[in-house]
């Protein structure tokens, strides 16, 4: 397979120039691992290409979104996929032929596994199903060198170099990203995994994650991105993209929402700062964040007015200038963090509001796992987070931001926001 590097330009040549031999490339290069991600979803050969059809339509239409987007094109294309096979299976029940897909399900061949070990067989038939998903909830950096190593089948040393490490460095972080998977996996088939160490999964991955697309799927699916596309190719690309499309409204509004977890106002924001959406109301407080919590508390009764900034003709004083953080544990910029600490310190410069905080996440799983809810220490500066951190893992955190802004003094200044941010030992 070519090096990745310029995924992104040939979509943009697309996009831009309506350059078909460029998206060309781009089919060829991942039409056996859209077409193997089908298969996994649906166990059926006819759906899967189907399918795969689909997810070149869609890519095509979202070209001009997509290579702007960055990250991985195999990760945009897996999470395509399964919007894609949602629908097409969705479409499948309501034709009453999903009968036909379990019977071909218990045969194995679904799954793409071609191992003459028996065991191996078995093994690949239960997992395949939740694969692509473990997958893609693995953090970034691991995400990135399995896709690139099983899912892309590149070598060492363009991986070293997609993750701008070492060739020892990135060797390290896929038997690290392979160990976390084989553990993820086994919380849905214990007894399956069990039989497994990582380099079994891995043997596993290098034989069974991409398997060769038919012949002429590829040509197919280019002719239904740039116009051709079947009637059944196009139902399934409409409903997959309408699906994304909510999918995303709903992370929206969930990633704005806040969990309110004790205290007067005391708020846990989970949110992506890159987002232009505005905060969830203090009256509505919707379950959802990366901290695994579930545990809402009434908003309070009646909150008191809070004190107004500083008018611009007003002398500046310690007493009406907002409160800035002036230290943190971890410190912030620090790339060496122990992994074994419990809690995040945030010390601010002056007494601040009793039970009033926002935390809230930039980026994709930065936001460290809450294993209690923030409190304020005896000196009522420093803001105390109960966390669980992973090793290798890079945490970023707002206090305060754009649209939460929780974190006040006592007369209710509000805080200069601030990132946290860090990187735990390996």
């Amino acid at each position: 397979m070519e090096p990745a590097g310029d995924d992104f330009e040939l979509l943009r040549r697309y996009a831009q120039e309506r350059d078909e031999g460029a998206f060309a490339q781009l089919v060829r290069r991942y039409v056996n691992l859209v077409f193997s991600a089908a298969m996994r979803r649906t166990h059926d050969r006819h759906l899967a290409e189907d399918i795969t059809q689909a997810v070149f339509v869609i890519l095509a239409k979202k070209a001009s979104r997509v290579c702007t987007g960055g990250g991985a094109m195999s990760a945009w294309l897996l999470k395509c996929v399964r919007y894609a096979s949602a629908n097409a299976i969705k479409m499948e029940t309501r034709r009453q032929r999903h009968e036909e897909s379990a019977g071909l399900a218990g045969s194995g061949a679904g799954a793409g596994a071609c191992s003459g070990n028996p065991t191996d067989v078995l093994i690949w038939q239960e997992i395949a199903a939740q694969l692509d998903d473990a997958v893609l909830k693995l953090p970034a950096l691991d995400r990135r060198a399995v896709l690139l190593r099983y899912f892309e089948d590149r070598p060492i040393g363009q991986i070293a170099a997609a993750l701008n490490v070492t060739e020892g460095a990135a060797k390290q972080r896929l038997s690290r990203a392979i160990d976390r998977l084989r553990r993820r996996l086994s919380r849905h088939h214990g007894a399956m995994m069990s039989q497994i160490d990582a380099g079994a999964l891995a043997g596993l991955l290098e034989s069974h994650a991409v398997q060769a697309a038919p012949a002429g799927l590829g040509s197919a699916a280019l002719a239904a991105a740039t116009g051709g596309a079947s009637a059944a190719g196009i139902s399934i690309a409409k409903g997959a993209m309408t699906m994304m499309a909510w999918t995303k409204m709903k992370l929206a509004a969930a990633l704005t929402a806040a969990i309110v977890i004790g205290g007067a106002g005391g708020v846990v924001a989970v949110k992506n700062s890159l987002a232009a959406d505005k905060p969830a109301s203090a009256a509505a407080q919707p379950l959802a964040t990366d901290a695994g919590l579930a545990v809402a508390t009434p908003a309070p009764a009646a909150v008191q007015p809070l004190a107004t900034e500083a008018a611009a003709d007003e002398q500046v004083s310690i007493a009406n200038a907002p409160p800035v953080v002036v230290k943190t544990v971890p410190e912030a910029g620090t790339a060496n963090v122990d992994p074994s600490i419990t809690e995040i310190k945030v010390t601010f410069s002056k007494p601040m509001r009793d039970g009033s905080w926002s935390w809230s996440t930039w980026g994709e799983n930065t936001f460290p796992n809450m294993t209690g809810k923030p409190h304020y220490a005896s000196d009522h500066r420093t803001c105390v987070a109960p966390v669980k951190l992973e090793p290798g893992h890079i945490y970023a955190i707002w206090l305060n931001s754009e649209n939460f802004s929780n974190f006040r003094d006592a007369t209710g200044h509000k805080a200069v926001p601030y990132l946290l941010v860090f990187e735990t030992k390996k």
